[in-house]
């Protein structure tokens, strides 16, 4: 049994390793695979996959509260469970030190670049990679497949909750999902260009999922986060968990909710000497006039290209031949093909 059923307190009590149990509850039954990870099955066949992951960086907090809190109502039977569930605690050592990550970041070892790095992060990748792999497979052919990777983000947003949506290439958008994610209190959309190596990518890239790297609000220790933020969401999850339906929203009702954004360059550091010309407290999704001087180094420049630019995860503190920031722009919604 998982002890006053909290996966939470029993992960971080084992956060290297945990042998596999299972565990009963009313409406279905449960599998802790590995430390971090829980499968749980309902008593009815279902066409909705869902993964949810949480602590994919350790000091984000607030989801994982969250979905524990979803977890321990499924297990206390307040909750029905009518979809086939993985959730993931991604890094609980990184999560028992209050640390965003030990050794390297665990966002960017999916799709197999956990093979170019060494450290605690690097097996952990590996076996997310491989929970994921074997719950897909074991779902009925033909059915849905959902992953969202749930985050709090480290500088704050214009935009409080928003979502990095993976890179589909021509593929059209799916309407029901941007429907979910206005219905769950999202503001905002970032529309990836390219492919990444992000967990939620992972999923989406390699088991067509519907997946997204779901931002609400900023970081916060243990104990400290007011849940009450993230209640759309909860309320979401928790239709979707108990119905295995998603909410319907036509598109006027999405496009009133949701700003929508397309990446127009990424910032790349080239030099030691490499630096943003902002503050560290600019928030996210902050604009600038055309022309203005972004970043700078001996080897390069970036001026913005249009009025109304928006800056993204700007973070030069990282190595030469990473991203320190993106630059996007707003889009409508009506330039999307959806589906």
């Amino acid at each position: 049994m998982i002890p006053d059923n909290d996966f939470l307190a029993l992960t971080l009590n084992h956060p290297e390793s945990l042998a596999p149990f299972q565990v009963a509850f009313a409406s279905g039954v449960g599998f802790v695979e590995e430390t971090g990870v829980l499968r749980l099955e309902p008593k009815c066949p279902t066409d909705i996959n869902l993964v949810l992951s949480v602590g994919i960086h350790g000091n984000e907090t607030g989801p994982i509260e969250l979905v524990n809190q979803l977890l321990k109502a499924i297990l206390e039977d307040r909750l029905a469970l009518n979809v086939r569930l993985l959730v993931i605690i991604g890094n609980p050592i990184a999560a028992n030190r209050a640390e965003r990550f030990c050794d390297v970041n665990l966002n960017r070892l999916f799709s197999g670049a956990w093979c170019h790095y060494e450290g605690i992060e690097v097996p952990r990748a590996q076996c997310l990679e491989q929970a994921v792999t074997t719950f897909y497979a074991a779902s009925k052919e033909g059915s849905q497949r959902f992953h969202y990777d749930l985050h709090t983000a480290i500088r704050g947003s214009e935009y409080e909750k928003f979502v990095v949506h993976p890179f589909i290439g021509d593929a059209p958008y799916d309407q029901q999902q941007l429907g979910f994610l206005a219905a769950s209190g999202i503001d905002a959309v970032l529309l990836s260009h390219q492919p990444t190596t992000t967990f939620s990518y992972y999923s989406s890239a390699e088991h067509g999922a519907h997946g997204f790297t779901v931002e609400l609000g900023k970081v916060y220790p243990f104990g400290e986060n007011d849940l009450s933020r993230f209640e759309a969401i909860n309320q979401t999850l928790m239709s979707l968990i108990s119905t295995a339906k998603f909410p319907v929203l036509d598109h006027q009702q999405i496009d009133d909710s949701l700003k929508l954004f397309a990446v127009q360059d990424a910032l790349v550091k080239d030099h030691d000497d490499y630096q943003l010309t902002i503050s560290d407290d600019v928030k996210n999704f902050t604009g600038f006039e055309k022309g203005y001087e972004l970043a700078r180094s001996s080897q390069s420049q970036y001026l913005v290209k249009a009025s109304g630019d928006a800056i993204i995860f700007p973070n030069a503190n990282v190595p030469i031949g990473q991203r320190a920031g993106l630059v996007v722009r707003p889009i409508s919604l009506s330039a999307l093909t959806l589906k």
